[in-house]
């Protein structure tokens, strides 16, 4: 049995994005290859070979919050810079 899935993303610049669902609203921010996801009841960091579809999700913290998101900000942007770099 299949459902429908409702996802709208609206970009906020170069590297940070609102996204929209029917679960509700996330805030993304990253480059390419690697991102932080920010919901209301958690975080999620991503890091992945741009292009491939190979990519590695996992939960940082189980509730949303601003240090943490300042946090996970710092480190996509340096892994999206070191990833850059290489190529």
């Amino acid at each position: 049995m299949g459902f429908f899935r409702f996802r709208k993303v609206i970009p906020l610049g170069k590297f940070l994005r609102i996204n929209l669902s029917k679960k509700g609203a996330s805030l993304s921010a990253g480059r390419p290859g690697a991102s932080v996801n920010i919901r209301k009841d958690r975080v999620d960091g991503t890091v992945g070979v741009p292009g491939s579809g190979l990519s590695y999700k996992e939960r940082l913290s189980k509730r949303g919050c601003a240090s943490l998101f300042i946090f996970g900000l710092l480190i996509a942007a340096s892994l999206g810079g070191v990833l850059a770099y290489t190529h």
